[in-house]
């Protein structure tokens, strides 16, 4: 395709509809020009190709591959796992001609609450960063494009579609944007999603400066720039900030406010252009796609190797491995309902699945097991753990099957609080007070209080394992492979020990009073214990360090050291090297994650491993150059076993700038100290007012859902709408027990979490052609009383070109 061509020949009208989406994953063709859509599909762990009336379970996808989460894959701190994964995922695009995956999701986890941390990677940028650009050049490798996502500080999810991000510029720059950085620098994506939340008083989708002045001009990005779905506010001041595609599309009131803004000139032909290109270029990268049959076999063993190096064993007293001869007891509903994906629209239709039950029994493991607890649910029932009990009398060591279910952390909604589900706990509560030696095998998307660790014997993390999740959880429990996952994220021991958890996801402004100090950069800071601390991790088997060196490079450091399997079974070690930087004149966290590598040894073998290091890693982002700086003096170079535990350290002096003592930010950010970090002092470090919290009434486009039950009409709206939903989850779950009611289940309940949570403007923006943009703003204004009016404006249909699809269509009638 000749693009400029293209461009010249294109009529306004099908600009215009080449700049949104139809059919909710696709862009627009132009079959007058030829020119075909691009599709896409939601990801971004494997697949979900929707058939003809999807919905949001996976009922009504198409099979493929369910790998493990970006929250399993970042344990496994290894790089090629995301690569080979990535080039698994981009085999299934040519299987069911899919051009465009919607992942990865690269967003930092600023707080364990994140309904949506299961799809992220870590609390650190540079594992987060390494782990993205990984799956990028895996799924590209294939032929197939990305869309790097939610860019950028979308680290919530009760606010997400309005709410505000309020940040200094140095956590921005420093934690948020990087790994974003990190992956258009060194793996080129094709596109980038961004985020519904405005940061800093500016919406994302028309935040010239973050999709112009950093993203393009700053970190020379080329590709085309799309929405998250529905994130479409003012249309023309989008395409000014950089903003190309909008998403789903089938949007009336779009078109008609790109041809309203040529026409009287509020909006440049030029700027139009400009996007219209992005697009065609997108799509003359793959007009000549073509299908192609893959190996799903091969995927599915593939998904076993990466659950099982990603698992993280975060406790042992010897009671595992366990030995296949020993009488075992097995407890928990998720032992056959294994959860091995998250809620919401990442949710896949998995090729094959394997559960720790069907597991067992496929390897002739002799059991007996008792449910102990109903995962769909949260209240204890004494019937369930009394049949666990009286089973358990037989037996001196229990295998409890444990984690957070689909009912209390999805995507839609953060979660309400860090607890294991009620049911479970007092289960687990229950065998530890009858003496038993608890080994509990954890699943879930994020950290979680665990009042039971001390007493317990043994602590097995799978996280989310993916589809093949029973048969690697049962080659670490009986010692086929030694555990080697690290903690990408830090697991406090209370919810109250996270900075300013008492403030996250409460209100439309989400202020990130911590700055940098997210994750392990806190606790370690503020000198706060935590229960497994980043990094962490146990194996089956003993890894000794040595022969530490650093030596300087044209553009760095190279640092290396031995390490040696001093065990007696085969294993790997994760090399995690951090940087302790100068302290005094700027805040800056103990130590920061700036490399790491991991080793395969077999029992008694000994290896030597190689970490190179940029000398701009060591930079911080000073505020007032409003550039990266190189701080002169002495950095010690820590081999760590996780962020607290140093093995090997050396110290050099390291030639840079002498910077001035920001004596503001040491005043309140020096020790980390969460009671120094008032408003005031967040503001005085920032230079950035806090904003008052915007009113509930009268309702607005932009209002929240949840808003409208702020007046006596909008109840009444709000309470048709609830009234469909409950229809929605009784016929759910109506149907015969099985996967497929309690997909629809799981379905049913995201629906109405992503509703509550969506703002008027959004709703309209996704549902396009069903739900058009003056049917809602009828809505709005019925809400607010003024009833003639809405109806007036909900029955004047907006005029808009017809899509270019449709006019062919009506030349062939």
């Amino acid at each position: 395709m000749d693009v400029e061509k293209m461009i010249e020949t294109l009529t306004r009208e099908e600009k215009a509809a080449l700049l949104a989406g139809t059919d909710f994953m696709y862009t627009n063709p132009v079959p007058r020009l030829g020119i075909p859509s691009v599709r896409m599909s939601d990801g971004p762990h494997g697949l979900r190709v929707q058939r003809k009336k999807g919905d949001n379970g996976t009922s009504n996808s198409e099979k493929a591959t369910c790998f493990p989460t970006a929250a399993t894959t970042a344990s496994s701190w290894n790089p090629d796992n995301l690569y080979r994964m990535g080039r698994a995922i981009g085999r299934e695009c040519r299987h069911y001609g899919v051009n465009v995956v919607l992942g990865p999701g690269v967003n930092i986890k600023r707080n364990p609450l994140g309904g949506r941390n299961f799809e992220y990677f870590s609390e650190d940028p540079y594992l987060a960063g390494k782990m993205g650009v990984a799956e990028v050049q895996g799924i590209q490798a294939e032929g197939a494009g990305v869309s790097v996502k939610h860019f950028a500080l979308n680290n919530s999810e009760n606010y997400r579609f309005m709410g505000d991000s309020i940040a200094d510029m140095r956590a921005m720059r420093e934690i948020y944007l990087k790994p974003f950085e990190r992956i258009v620098k060194e793996a080129c994506p094709e596109t980038l999603m961004c985020a519904y939340n405005k940061i800093n008083g500016e919406f994302c989708s028309q935040n010239y400066w973050l999709l112009t002045d950093v993203l393009r001009k700053e970190w020379g990005f080329t590709g085309l720039v799309m929405t998250d779905w529905g994130a479409t506010h003012d249309r023309l001041k989008m395409l000014r900030a950089g903003l190309d595609l909008e998403m789903p599309g089938d949007t009336a009131v779009c078109r008609k406010w790109i041809m309203d803004g040529l026409a009287s000139g509020a909006l440049d032909e030029a700027v139009l252009d400009e996007a219209v290109r992005n697009v065609l270029t997108l799509v003359a990268k793959h007009e000549k796609d073509e299908k192609e049959a893959t190996d799903f076999a091969a995927h599915h063993a593939l998904a076993k190797e990466i659950a099982i190096d990603s698992a993280v064993l975060m406790q042992n007293d010897g009671a595992l491995p366990l030995d296949k001869d020993e009488p075992l007891f097995v407890c928990g509903e998720l032992f056959e309902k294994m959860r091995y994906q998250g809620a919401g629209s990442s949710m896949i239709h998995p090729a094959f699945l394997s559960t720790p039950k069907t597991a067992f029994e496929a390897k002739g493991v002799h059991y007996a097991y008792a449910k102990g607890y109903r995962e769909s649910g949260i209240k204890r029932e004494r019937k369930l753990i009394d049949e666990a009990l009286q089973k358990a009398t037989e037996y001196e060591k229990v295998i409890v099957f444990a984690g957070l279910t689909d009912y209390v952390e999805s995507e839609g909604a953060d979660r309400e609080d860090m607890a294991l589900p009620d049911n479970q706990l007092a289960l687990i509560d229950a065998l530890l007070d009858a003496g038993k030696k608890v080994v509990v095998v954890l699943y879930g998307g994020s950290p979680a209080e665990l009042p039971f660790a001390d007493r317990t014997s043994a602590i097995l993390n799978m996280y989310l394992p993916g589809q093949n999740g029973g048969e690697a959880t049962y080659s670490l429990l009986f010692g086929e492979v030694s555990p080697s996952g690290r903690l990408a994220e830090s697991w406090p021991i209370n919810y109250s020990d996270v900075p300013f958890g008492e403030d996250f996801a409460r209100t439309k402004n989400e202020v990130y009073k911590e700055s940098i100090f997210v994750g392990y950069r806190y606790y370690l800071t503020a000198k706060k214990r935590v229960r497994y601390p980043f990094g962490y991790g146990l194996s089956y088997t003993r890894f000794a360090y040595d022969n530490l060196a650093v030596v300087e490079t044209d553009n760095g450091y190279e640092i290396t050291c031995d390490i040696q399997n001093v065990g007696g079974r085969d294993g790997a070690e994760v090399v995690q090297l951090y940087v302790n930087a100068p302290k005094g004149r700027v805040f800056r966290p103990v130590r920061e994650l700036k490399g790491f590598a991991k080793i395969y040894l077999k029992a008694g073998e000994k290896g030597k491993v190689k970490i190179a290091l940029e000398r701009d890693e060591l930079r911080y982002f000073d505020t007032a150059k409003n550039r990266y700086v190189l701080e002169e003096g002495d950095y010690a170079f820590e081999i760590c076993a996780d962020c607290e535990r140093v093995i090997l350290s050396k110290t050099m002096p390291v030639q840079g700038e002498a910077v001035a003592c920001d004596e503001k930010g040491m005043t309140a950010y020096g020790a980390a100290d969460v009671a120094a970090m008032t408003d005031e002092a967040f503001e005085a470090m920032s230079g950035r007012k806090i904003p008052a919290l915007p009113p509930s009434r009268p309702i607005h486009m932009e209002s929240r859902f949840t808003d409208l039950k702020s007046t006596a009409v909008g109840r009444c709206l709000y309470g048709l709408v609830g009234a469909v939903m409950k229809v929605n989850l009784a016929v759910a779950k109506g149907l015969p027990e099985g996967v497929k009611r309690d997909n629809r289940v799981k379905g049913a309940i995201f629906l109405k979490k992503v509703l509550d949570s969506s703002s008027m403007i959004t709703m309209t923006m996704t549902a396009g052609v069903p739900c058009p943009y003056n049917l809602m703003e009828g809505i709005v204004h019925i809400a607010n009383g003024r009833i003639f009016k809405g109806l007036r404006c909900a029955c004047t249909r907006i005029k808009a070109p017809k899509l270019p699809k449709k006019v062919r269509r009506a030349k062939k009638k």
